[in-house]
């Protein structure tokens, strides 16, 4: 089970494998004619949106590329720009940091066709944001509410066990288990802020090791972006034996499909303003619907990626 490195870094030329989607990462949208303008000018190329990064690589030869994954992006900028060659074309520019490196990328699309490349990022970055808890480790979080766990979407509770001991601190607490098809929760009996909540793509191994309290189902994650080694948390239980087996069998499920949530939150969005659509053409039956140049899928996309008022939003900058 190799560790999710896709969202997290910046690559630059990777080999064809490194390009490659990895399980549960989709691609959203692919645009050409794009200029890797800082560090690649004047060489046109395609930018692929996926669910957990997005990767440029040359017209010319394909081993000119780069990976930045939405982890590393800090800020980002959208500017509209005149050329005298190709007349009104955008800008997208990315702030980024990967360990103790800071990077800045800046994407010219060099058709005016190309302009939905920065409407379109902001709205998949803002749906990864909300996203974060089906892929990060979260410690202490706003996850529990009156003793139950608080679902994400598309998210079930597979079992839940009582009376179980976190051995994780010098001093162990009794709380609750809940295994989910896309995460591991504990959380203490008596404070619903003391908790942690482990995303099966974060998890290295689930196995039962001997402790000196006894034996213990020991989960072990990852290194997260940054870090040098993973969380390891030992859990125990009088259902020790049907815990592991429940545990290790929908790890093994989860890594095979692994679902990050963004794909939901876009699907919601594009259905949401077909709805709308669809009711605006009842309401207005006099108006006149004339067919854009994108095809409608592309069409629907934007529609998400437009203000309350409307309007197409141009610029945004933020720390994440």
């Amino acid at each position: 089970m190799d560790p999710i490195w896709q969202n997290s870094e910046i690559r630059f030329d990777c080999n064809s494998s490194q390009l490659k989607s990895r399980k549960g990462e989709k691609t959203i949208d692919t645009i050409e004619n794009i200029e890797d303008t800082k560090g690649n000018p004047d060489e046109s190329g395609i930018f692929r949106f996926t669910n957990l990064r997005v990767i440029w690589y040359s017209d010319t030869n394909s081993s000119i590329n780069l990976s930045i994954g939405y982890d590393t992006i800090t800020g980002f900028e959208i500017k509209s720009n005149y050329s005298a060659t190709y007349g009104n074309t955008q800008a997208l520019t990315l702030k980024c940091k990967h360990n103790t490196s800071k990077f800045e990328f800046i994407f010219t699309s060099k058709l005016k066709e190309t302009n939905r490349m920065g409407p379109l990022f902001q709205g998949i970055q803002q749906a990864y944001e909300s996203t974060k808890l089906y892929r990060d480790i979260r410690m202490r979080g706003a996850i529990i509410q009156d003793k139950d766990l608080i679902l994400l979407p598309q998210e079930t509770i597979v079992n839940k066990y009582n009376n179980v001991w976190n051995l994780s601190s010098e001093n162990n607490n009794i709380g609750t288990l809940v295994i989910t098809n896309i995460r591991v929760v504990w959380y203490h009996n008596a404070s619903d802020n003391f908790n942690a909540s482990l995303p099966y793509i974060q998890i290295k191994s689930v196995k039962k090791k001997d402790s000196k309290s006894g034996p213990a189902l020991v989960v072990e994650t990852f290194p997260q972006a940054g870090e040098s080694k993973g969380y390891t948390m030992g859990f125990q239980t009088d259902q020790l034996g049907n815990m592991l087996q429940e545990l290790t069998k929908l790890h093994k499920l989860y890594y095979q499909n692994p679902y990050f949530g963004i794909e939901g939150i876009i699907e919601e969005k594009i259905n949401s303003s077909r709805n709308k659509e669809d009711q605006s053409t009842k309401i207005d039956d006099d108006v006149e619907v004339v067919e854009s140049e994108y095809n409608e899928r592309n069409h629907n996309i934007m529609s998400y990626l437009t203000s309350a008022s409307g309007k197409e939003v141009f610029f945004f900058s933020n720390k994440f």
